[in-house]
């Protein structure tokens, strides 16, 4: 970790002053801030930031969890770091389950804490000439983990971000083992199982990784059981600390995705990822050569329900139309709400018809058969629907009026995709009396004939 001139760090506790000293010693720059007791740290951070707080075990051992938990929540984005007697290091260790970054044991010499504090970013040392790059040599873990601290973390975690921000956790994760193999290896568990299993001669060491909502795994070094583990803990926990901030931005990268592209309302998707999503399935479509159908579909006088009910009642309508057109379709069908009270529905797959419309037919039918049974059992479910916002009366009220279209057959780009099925339904179902899905060419006038 680097510390810069400005970090300052909360130490608890410290009555013989010892631990003050040996920073002082060890990080000469580090702004430090005394406190005598658990109660006085959490003022101060209340009161400001700080970098890290250093603590002690024995005070909060009797109600570690609870304790942790508190000092964490207050702590926010600063390091927390435990210090204690040797006799306490199992109970340190337990505490990184529920929050802890790291621990360290006293009387700690000023050369351990230089070595814990002072270490920049976690770097792999050049390999020699001879040796495969990203491989390091002959080295003792003690002299790898020592040229580990500048390894560019920084770098790596914001490549991994921007190439994969789906999987930037993982990535890094691949490219860090990719600098410090064969002889150290991490592993990022997010199912919460035991260690991995390790070769003879090899030991697995454990941190959590933290984002700000919560846990987001473990993260396992495996190393020769030779070698210094207290040098390794260190190396690891620097690591997870940062990787959780990988994962954090990981997950606010999700979230604001799923919130650009999904209806605020019905959570459904909405207008500018159908588009999005429509222009690429189709483009799979032809080169796979598959069918795809495009059900638009609207409320039957929707309008009336918001005059004679209430917009609040209206939203409700629309809520639990699209959740009931989400249950009725498969889960790699799109459903999303296109305007109003518009919604388009993309059925595809990648395997042709296998049973005719007509079972007297001879050739297979233009549409597949599931789009079509899909879309006939939501209207039939949604007219059989209790809408409890509408009163005793709201049973088999509510009706739908839908057009489909089919690639390739009725058209070869999304937007003829498009209006061919909203030509279906516009001049097919609504003209036609309503209640009822209309399909493009099933029958000889303007709008096609109802399914």
């Amino acid at each position: 970790m680097t510390w810069a001139a400005h970090d300052r760090v909360l130490l608890v506790g410290d009555r013989d002053q010892s631990l003050t000293t040996a920073l002082s010693q060890a990080v000469p720059a580090m702004p430090l801030v005394h406190v005598p007791n658990v109660f006085d740290a959490i003022a101060e951070l209340h009161a400001g930031r700080f970098a890290a707080v250093l603590a002690p075990v024995e005070p909060i051992e009797r109600r570690p969890e609870p304790a942790v938990r508190v000092l964490r929540e207050v702590a926010g984005g600063a390091q927390l770091i435990l210090f204690g007697h040797p006799t306490l290091e199992p109970l340190a260790r337990k505490m990184m389950d529920f929050g802890v970054d790291d621990y360290f044991v006293t009387p700690a010499s000023p050369t351990e804490l230089r070595q814990m504090f002072q270490q920049p970013r976690l770097r792999v040392a050049e390999p020699p000439a001879d040796e495969p790059e990203g491989v390091i040599g002959a080295a003792s873990l003690t002299e790898r983990l020592s040229t580990l601290t500048g390894l560019p973390l920084g770098e790596i975690v914001l490549d991994a971000l921007l190439q994969h921000p789906q999987a930037a956790l993982s990535t890094a994760v691949g490219q860090i083992n990719a600098r410090i193999g064969p002889t150290l290896r991490l592993v990022h568990d997010v199912s919460g199982q035991s260690p991995p299993t390790v070769a003879d001669g090899m030991v697995a060491l454990s941190h959590p990784v933290r984002t700000d909502t919560g846990p987001a795994g473990t993260l396992h070094l495996l190393l020769p059981r030779d070698e210094d583990e207290a040098s390794a803990r260190h190396a690891l926990a620097q690591l997870a600390l940062l990787l959780g901030r990988c994962a954090a931005l990981d997950e606010r990268h999700r979230r604001l995705q799923k919130l650009a592209i999904t209806d605020d309302l019905t959570g459904v998707y909405n207008a500018r990822w159908f588009r999005h999503f429509l222009d690429r399935i189709l483009d799979r479509a032809r080169q796979r050569r598959f069918p795809v159908t495009l059900l638009l579909f609207d409320i039957d006088n929707f309008k009336h329900y918001n005059d004679q009910y209430g917009h609040g009642v209206g939203d409700e309508i629309l809520r639990q139309t699209a959740m009931l057109m989400k249950r009725c379709s498969r889960d790699h069908d799109l459903v999303a709400r296109i305007a109003g009270d518009e919604f388009a529905v993309v059925f595809w797959d990648n395997e042709p018809p296998r049973v005719p419309r007509d079972p007297t037919a001879t050739t297979v039918a233009r549409v597949p058969q599931t789009p079509l049974q899909i879309a006939e059992r939501f209207r039939r479910m949604i007219q059989s629907k209790e809408f409890t916002a509408l009163g005793a009366q709201g049973q088999g009220r509510l009706t739908i009026s839908g057009g489909m279209a089919v690639y390739p057959y009725d058209a070869q780009t999304p937007q003829d995709l498009i209006e061919a099925a909203d030509r279906a339904l516009m001049f097919g179902a609504k003209k036609g009396g309503k209640n009822s899905i209309f399909l493009v060419g099933d029958a000889d006038d303007e709008g096609g004939g109802p399914s």
